[in-house]
Formats: structure tokens, sequence, C-alpha cells
């Protein structure tokens, strides 16, 4: 599964946060296993006005043990009748208890292990509160299409049908479903058999999934949809999209195939399944779902020709295609080893960029992971994590960029050759089966002959990384080069290999030096026959380390302008950035303007309006323009950065001018708009007219309402509350519902509206999206004592949310909402004595762009 990249993570930062202390949190194991589910067929009636399922359920299962009763997860279903059959026998009427949460099965007498029983469990199941999501118009929603998703992971799908719902079991699948009529698509796992118009006019699907997988993988998805048809190697490739995006189809989806080739021909194991299909749902809870040769798509997937200048749909699409093989044909066998699934996928995507993009693309996506792969949630829990509030707490930063950095690790650290030669070994002596993560381990130990359990120790049994120093210095006497490593962490040391390398005038190849570090200070001494002219660390960006550096001006210069690889000049740019003096400003202009890959000027510019000062207000004011800078993402980087020039008139002018003449790309337009509503706040009239201008995933319409919750227009409560409605799009929503409570606490805000306020984000706890609650929670968190009234509410949620993400959120809220009124007072007093900080210092900007300027 996929995680949406937006602000939307914000929410689940909020919950990494504020999990229990570890001694706290229960410890977690796989599942047990009394059954072996080998088959599951749903035969449904699909109701979708009445957001109802009904039919029967069949399992084929065989006991493992003795046994007088089988347990099946299924939660609120209703069950009119359990018939069984063992063996060729027919099939009888079976006692059961029907605890709400579980369907226990009562077997006649001691059932022996080994034996097979047929199940048949009549039920039906009307709007679950999770796991299968109905929409349809309403007066509310009147534009909303009818259609029905699932999303089963993590232990979602025991809301609609009854299974042993845990990564630990594995069953082939089967569903036969009846929908409305013929304008509908049915859409599961595997072959379609068969779609029969039935004489009533309703149709009948009936797909079957031959190979076994996990049931939060099991599918259905029912809609009218606009559908494009591929073949891969004799197999359907297939593309559900909304009525309407047909045309953006091919732009979206039209390199699957290639990627199908790319990762059959890597991983070295052929595409494991009947067909592949994606499909394009209303308000996916996820950026996508890995669902087993189905996935499932938010519809921030789908590009036009404008959003290709912003972005590419290539990763996500990689991602969940790679989860195919890891997550779908392997499994973690307990989502302690969820990094199993999403690390695989989050390299897919590194994989795929190296493919199709090249070096330079890999290496900044690889940039990218490794800042978020050293976040709060990495610094205090290890990637294999035994204790956890919920499964959902586990996807977080460490199941996706750090777990993706330790694969490029070890690829790094045994070969190409080598670690793909291992990765198929592993796929195909796991195949349709559950692994842990000493499984990989073993994997590759045994066919490379290598001890990998300290890699595996440090990388996965560990929380953090490294924290290390290289100090560089040039001993000409000696003809010695000094470097210095150390580990800053706190702790015991890592072990990793660190490459420096020395070019050297007069040398046609660089001098290596080749570290093994394991200790918290290690010193080498390298001969040269003369001061090196580079100094390289890491030079083939092969550790996940916060990486500091030591060495002289002249070798950070050089660095900038000539180090080979991406993030050397990003590291360059960093350190260039915390610098004080004209000739460091002078130094990210010129990488501003010159350096040949977009991301290096893109960071300059974000560099330049931390700096502020005259020189880096020309630089970015040129950098809006298209003759200047052809990059949609520096120019959007530009205007982000000018938003710190806050007051100045001359910005305000060149953001005004640029706003009314657009830009070809959404996102420079969005962060054109952010910084103007920051540089100079803009009329409530004028944001609400931004209002009404569609792009893709809303990044205008995000921007105005993240600039309205910061007027003091009484008026913007009211937008605000207005855009909380079930009509608008969920991402405007969201910013809006925490917006709110951003709104109420930065002015003082009548008691009367913000109890207005309060009531309707006590109404939004109970909205169908887990997404809008979690939203709902944190406004009311940040309203502190001022909601204390939406406490029972929010105890409600903690206890009994369907989605683990949001009783955790709902848990933390609850302190918060037990305090005082006067939270929002002393908001006030802080948000004071910030603004007093901030006009101190754009004087002290001031004052040295004067200086600068002469």
């Amino acid at each position: 599964m996929c995680l949406p990249h937006s602000r939307l993570a914000l929410v689940l930062v909020l919950v990494a946060a504020t999990l229990p202390a570890q001694e706290t949190v229960p410890l977690r194991t796989a599942g047990d296993r009394p059954v072996d589910v080998r088959h599951l067929k749903l035969e449904l009636d699909v109701d979708l006005k009445q957001r109802r399922i009904q039919g029967t359920a069949i399992l084929d299962v065989t006991t493992l043990r003795p046994l007088t009763s089988v347990r099946l997860d299924a939660v609120n279903h209703d069950v009119r009748r359990v018939r069984g059959a063992r063996g060729k026998e027919p099939a009888r009427p079976l006692m059961f208890d029907n605890t709400g949460r579980e369907l226990i099965i009562q077997l006649p007498g001691d059932t022996p292990a080994g034996e097979a029983w047929q199940l048949f469990i009549d039920y039906s199941v009307t709007n679950p509160a999770t796991g299968l999501h109905f929409f349809g118009p309403s007066k509310a929603a009147p534009r909303q299409p009818l259609m029905v998703w699932s999303h089963g992971e993590p232990t979602s799908n025991r809301y609609w049908f009854p299974s042993q719902d845990h990564p630990n079991e594995r069953q082939s699948t089967e569903i036969v479903a009846t929908v409305p009529d013929e304008s509908f698509e049915c859409l599961s796992n595997g072959q379609l058999l068969s779609r029969e118009k039935q004489a009533d006019g309703r149709v009948r699907f009936h797909w079957r999934q031959k190979r076994p997988h996990v049931s939060y993988l099991v599918t259905l998805v029912v809609g009218r949809f606009a559908v494009t048809r591929d073949k891969w190697r004799g197999r359907p490739v297939v593309y559900y999209v909304p009525p309407g995006r047909a045309g953006d189809t091919r732009r979206t989806f039209g390199r699957t195939v290639e990627m199908l080739d790319f990762f059959s021909d890597t991983f070295g194991i052929e595409y494991p399944w009947e067909k592949y299909a994606q499909v394009v749902v209303e308000q996916f809870t996820a950026g996508g779902m890995e669902n087993t040769s189905a996935t499932t798509l938010y519809r921030g997937v789908m590009h036009d020709q404008r959003a290709l200048l912003d972005s590419t749909p290539d990763r996500l699409i990689a991602h969940e295609l790679g989860h195919q093989w890891w997550g779908d044909l392997v499994t973690c066998r307990d989502w302690s080893h969820l990094w199993l699934n999403e690390g695989f996928a989050t390299y897919s995507e590194v994989l795929w960029y190296e493919h199709k993009r090249g070096r330079d693309e890999a290496d900044y996506l690889l940039y990218s992971k490794s800042r978020q792969g050293r976040g709060a949630a990495t610094v205090s829990r290890p990637i294999v994590d035994r204790r956890y509030e919920s499964p959902r707490s586990m996807f977080d930063a460490r199941a996706y960029p750090k777990a993706g950095w330790v694969l490029h690790m070890l690829r790094r650290r045994v070969g190409d050759d080598e670690f793909f030669r291992a990765l198929k070994r592993w796929g195909t002596v796991y195949a349709y089966q559950t692994a842990e993560t000493s499984d990989l381990r073993k994997t590759f130990e045994r066919l490379l002959g290598q001890s990998l359990e300290r890699f595996f120790y440090d990388w996965t049994e560990r929380s953090g990384h490294p924290v290390v120093t290289v100090a560089t210095t040039h001993q000409p006497a000696d003809g010695l080069v000094r470097v210095e490593v150390t580990q800053d962490q706190k702790g015991e040391p890592f072990e990793f290999s660190l490459q420096v390398e020395l070019l050297v005038a007069g040398r046609s190849d660089p001098v290596r030096v080749d570290l093994l570090v394991n200790e918290k200070k290690q010193v080498v001494f390298v001969p040269v026959t003369a001061r090196p002219t580079q100094v390289r660390v890491d030079p083939h960006f092969s550790l996940l380390a916060e990486l500091k550096e030591k060495k002289s001006r002249s070798w950070w210069q050089t660095q900038l302008s000539k180090a080979p690889s991406v993030p050397e000049r990003l590291r360059a740019v960093e350190h260039f950035g915390r610098g004080r003096s004209p000739g460091d400003v002078r130094l990210l202009i010129d990488s501003l303007n010159q350096d040949a890959f977009y991301g290096v000027r893109e960071a300059a510019a974000a560099a330049l309006g931390r700096r502020r000062g005259n020189a880096a207000r020309q630089a970015l004011l040129a950098g809006l323009k298209k003759q200047t800078q052809a990059s949609p993402f520096v120019r959007r980087a530009c205007a982000r950065a000018l938003g710190a020039f806050s007051r100045d008139a001359k910005v305000a002018g060149t953001l005004r001018e640029r706003w009314k003449e657009g830009d070809p790309s959404y996102r420079v337009e969005a962060a054109v708009l952010a910084s103007l509503a920051r540089v100079q706040p803009q009329s409530l009239a004028f944001l609400k007219q931004v209002l009404t201008r569609d792009s893709h995933r809303e990044v205008l319409r995000l921007e105005a309402l993240g600039a309205i919750r910061r007027l003091k227009d009484p008026g913007a409560i009211d937008v605000l509350l207005e855009w909380t409605q079930a009509d608008r799009p969920r991402r405007c929503r969201q910013v809006a519902i925490t917006g709110i409570a951003d709104r109420v606490t930065r002015f003082e805000t009548d008691k009367k509206i913000t109890r207005k306020v309060v009531t309707r984000l006590t109404q939004l706890l109970k909205a169908p999206g887990p997404r809008v609650r979690a939203s709902a929670v944190t406004a009311l968190r940040q309203l502190a004592g001022s909601a204390r009234s939406a406490s029972e509410a929010v105890e409600s949620l903690a206890e009994h949310d369907p989605e683990g993400r949001v009783r955790v959120a709902a848990k933390s809220a609850l302190e918060a909402l037990q305090k005082e009124p006067t939270a929002s007072a002393e908001l006030g007093r802080l948000r004071t004595e910030l603004e007093s900080l901030r006009k101190r210092n754009r004087d002290l900007a001031e004052r040295l762009g004067k200086l600068e300027a002469k």
C-alpha cells in the first residue's frame, strides 16, 4: 500500500508521535492457524443504493489440530445460517455463535487434525464501518458516483466477509458478484471466468484467483468506468478510470506494460498473476492498494497534460506493481515484518527511476527518501517492531523510505549481480508463502556465503541511524591526507562501509579509501603526491546516515560546482545554505542559475529563501520567469522561497504579476499564490474566487484554504466551515477542518463561534472517511480545553473506531481536551511573541541586504 504524498501525512506523523511508550504497548506475534483455509468463495448480490451485500461465503478448510470449533474474523455480520460438509457428505446445519467480532462455528464432536470441511455461511453486511466502502449521490453530495470498493489492509476485510484475517493465512479465492445492470463494471482478483446478463437485467460476474494469497488482498470494486485494455505476454492489462477521464488513460498508465517487462526481467521472476488491472476509485483511503492482480488507486494518479509538468504517476504505479511480487507473491508473516512488503515496493520506485529516468533522478529520489528515512518515527523505533498499538501504526517511515534504503545498502554491499540473484532466490523459494525478516537474511547468506547478521541487526532491529562526521585535512609536510570518521549518535556504533575518494592532479583515477567503520572514532592517513582537488565522501550514495563533513572551503566550492553526483552537490548546497557570508549567497545563486540538474537548483532556491537579502531576492525573482528557469520545479521553488520576504512590496508586486499571467504548471501557480498570501495577505473575496478553480490534486484550492485560515476576517470561519461539507473534495475538506482550529486559536474568537466550530467538528467524528475523522480529531486536539464538550465523542472514537490510526489519534487528543480553555490565550501570547521575533529578523535581513548591496 502506498500512503499519499501530501500534507495528509501530517496526520500520520501526529499518530506516530503520540504512540504510547514502548513498554506499555502489547507484544505482537503472528496469528494462530488452527485451520488451513484452502479456498474462499463469495457468492454475493451487491445492492449499491442500499449499501448492502448479501449471499454466501464458502470456505474450504482443513483442521491442523483436533478442534471442536472454527473461529473466523467477522465484524458485524448478519449471519442467518451456517452449514458444513465433511468430505463428500451433504451439508448439514451447524451451531454457531456470532459475537459481532468473531463467528464461532461448532464442529460435531472432536474433529481430528487433517479433516477437510466445507463451510457455507449465509450472511449479509449493510454499510460496514470499514473494509467495504459504498458511495452514491445524496442531498449533501449529489454528484457522488454510485460505487463500492474494498480496502482490506491491514485487517479490514473482516468487516465484509468471514475469514482468517491475518497475513499468516493464504488461500485461493473466488468472487461471484451480481451487480445492478450492464452499465456497471465489477473487478476482483484473478481471471474473469464469465460475465452474464440475468433475466432481471442484472449482471453476474465470476472472478477466480487460482493461486493463494492473503485475505487483506481480496478485492471487490463495482462502479461505472471507462475501460481501456492492453496485453502483456498474452495476459490482460486493464485500466478502469472515471467516466470522462478516458483521454488521460494513456498518459497516466501508458508505461505499465514496459514496467511489467522491466520488473519481470529485473527480479528474475515473471509477473505471477493471471492479469494486471488498475482501477481509479472515488475517495480512496490511500494512494494505492496492491490487491492481487487488481490494484486500486486514488484519483490523484490521473494526470492531464498540465499535471505531467509537475509530477509523474510512475512512482505510485511502480510501487503498487512492485508489490505484486513483494507483498503479494511473498507476504510478511506478521505486521512486525511489514517492511518486507513496503520496503521492497518503495525500492521498486527507485529501480524504475534508475531504468527509465537515469541515475541522477534515482539518486534524487533516494536523497528525498534518506531525509524521510531519518525522521522521528525511525529514530525511536526499529523497522522490525513487535510492539505496536495497532497494525496501522506500522505503516510509517520505517516500513517505507528507511526500509527501501536498507535494500539499497544491501545491494551496494553485495553488488548488483549478487543482489538480484539473491532476490530471485528469495522470490522463488518463498513464492505463494508468508515469510519474515530472518528468512530474507538466511536466503542471502546461504546463496552468497556472507554473514549478514550484523547488517540486519543494525538496520532492522535497532532504531535510529548513524550520525557521521568526516573531517578531512591535507598535511603537505608529510604528504598525507588525514581522514577522521566519528559516529556521534547516542548508543553503540553502527557497522558500515564508507568510501572516500581523493582526486589528485596528475592522476587519472582517484585515490580510493575503503573504510569498515565499526567504532565511534577512526582515523586513517592516506599518502598523496599533491593536495587533492576534490574530496568525495560516500561518492556512490550508499549509506543512510546524517552525514556531516569538515573540510576546506575550496573543497566545498569544487563539490558544489563539479561533483559528478547529485547528492554531493545537494550536500554542498546545504553547507553553503548554512553560511553567513555574501560569498556563500553568490555561490548559491550560481548554483541556482547554472547547475545541470533541476533538483540542485530547487535546493539552491530554498536556501536563498532562508538567507533572504537583496541578492537572494533578485535571483529568486528572476527565477520565476520561464526564460530564466525552464523547469517548473525550479520556478515553483523560487516562488515558495519568496514567501519568506514578508511585506516586501517588490516581491508582492512581482508575485501579483505572475499570478495574473499564470503558468503552464498548476504547482507553480499554487506556489505563487501561497507566497503572495504570506508576503501580503489577500482579501477573502480574492481567495474565494481561487476556490472556484480546478487543479490537479486540488493544489490551488488547498493553498487558498491555507491562506484563508490566516485571515482575521470573521468571514474566514464561515468559508472554512462551508468547505468541510461532504460535497467538497476530500483533500480540501481535511485542510478546511484543520484550518478552522488554526483560525480559532490564531485570533481571538467569540465563544459562540467557537462552540459552532466545535459542534461541526464533533459531527465530523462520524464521517464515513477515516481521514476526515482523523482530521477532525486533530482539529479538536488543537482546540484543547475549548473543545471539552467533544470529549465523550472522542473517547468513543478512541475505543470503537475501526481504523487503528484514528483510535490512536483520538487517545492522544483526549488529554488535550481536558485542559482548561486558557490554552487558546496562551497560544495567542506565543503567536504575538513569534511575530515580534519575525519582525526583528526582517529588520536584520533588510539591514544585511543593504550592506550586501553596497
